[in-house]
Order: structure tokens, then sequence, then C-alpha cells
């Protein structure tokens, strides 16, 4: 992870982590299956994180499958800085796609998530997150989701970012998101925070 020093006279109790990068693209293995799709991401991290700059959310245009059937361009930034006084709690992006159906209404169309790299180095990093649909667990209400084309939706998709908080749950994935992300961190090593990119030898 790329490191930069501390300006004099800046607390040490805290480093900053500074994410850029873009929400590139949905691909669908046999096309998608709603038309004029957009997407929204929400940004998690623990108690003790706290965003500094940039959108904790934000929605993409609408868009469009063009020349091949199975992607869909967003190209949508993302450029956040956080702090935080130690790793817990590790930032996360919750990505919620939504288009409409064959009565041209809209529903969700899956949920991703993505855990900002923890070495971004010198390049980007492309991360392919699956993309999951809930369905019902009972067959008269997936009957009726079946004739309507409406999915179910989560009230709150944070959730996600809590392993314990959504057991249980039926659903099925179709397609993924393609993310590009880069992060650079800022006094961790002041804190004694080793990301895993010192060579063996320099251990000893």
């Amino acid at each position: 992870m790329l490191e930069l020093q501390l300006t004099s006279g800046e607390s040490e109790s805290f480093f900053h982590l500074t994410v850029t990068g873009q929400l590139e693209s949905a691909h669908f293995p046999m096309g998608p299956d709603g038309d004029g799709l957009f997407c929204r991401y929400d940004i998690v991290a623990g108690p003790d994180w706290e965003l500094m700059s940039g959108l904790s959310s934000a929605v993409t245009q609408s868009a469009r499958t063009d020349s091949d059937y199975r992607t869909v361009v967003f190209n949508m930034p993302i450029e956040f800085t956080m702090k935080s006084t130690n790793p817990y709690g590790w930032p996360q992006i919750i990505f919620s796609l939504y288009g409409a159906n064959m009565w041209n209404v809209e529903t969700n169309r899956g949920y991703a998530r993505v855990f900002c790299p923890l070495s971004g180095t010198d390049s980007e990093r492309v991360l392919r997150a699956p993309l999951f649909i809930l369905k019902y667990a009972n067959a008269c209400s997936a009957a009726m989701s079946w004739i309507t084309g409406v999915n179910p939706e989560m009230r709150d998709p944070k959730i996600l970012s809590d392993g314990s908080k959504h057991k249980g749950l039926s659903s099925e994935t179709y397609g993924e998101l393609v993310v590009r992300l880069q992060t650079i961190s800022r006094g961790s090593s002041r804190m004694a925070l080793d990301w895993g990119q010192t060579m063996v030898d320099d251990k000893f």
C-alpha cells in the first residue's frame, strides 16, 4: 500500500485511507434480465471510521447494453477518504442494482459487496463481485414474484456488511459487477500498523 508522510502538527492517533476508482460495468453471461439498469453504492465501515471527504452513497446513470449484449457499462467514479484509530471494520462498498421488468416496473436486480483493497501498491485492483438476487422462501410468494417480475428487496442493504445479520437469506447468483479500486494510506506506519508489505527478511 502506498504510504504518505504525515504533515507537521498532524495527530498520530489515527490514520487516513483514500480510495479511488470506479464502478466499471455489470456483466451477465446471458444478458441482463431487465432494461435501463442503474446501480447505487453505499460505503459501510466500523464505528471508529469517519468519512472525511467524498460521498458515502451515490447512484449511477441509467444504462443499457450496447454492442455486447452481456455487458452494461456504468463508469461511475468512486473517491473518498476516511480516517480511523484502528483497522477494525475495514471499509466495504455495498452495491444495489435496479432495472425495469417486462411491465416497465422498477425492481431490484441484485446485490454485491466488495472490501476496499488492503494493498493497492502502484496500480488499480480489479474486483469482480458476484451479483445475488433475493428469492422468496415459500412457493406462493415465489410464484407471485415470477408472475409480476418484481424481486424481493432489502430495506437496508448495508446489513450485507455483517455476515451475522443476513444468515438464512434465500438467493441465487447471476452476473457480476466489475470494480476498479486503488487505496492509499497515510499515517499507518507511525501507528505501528503493518499491511503485510514488509519483506520477510526485513522482519528479522
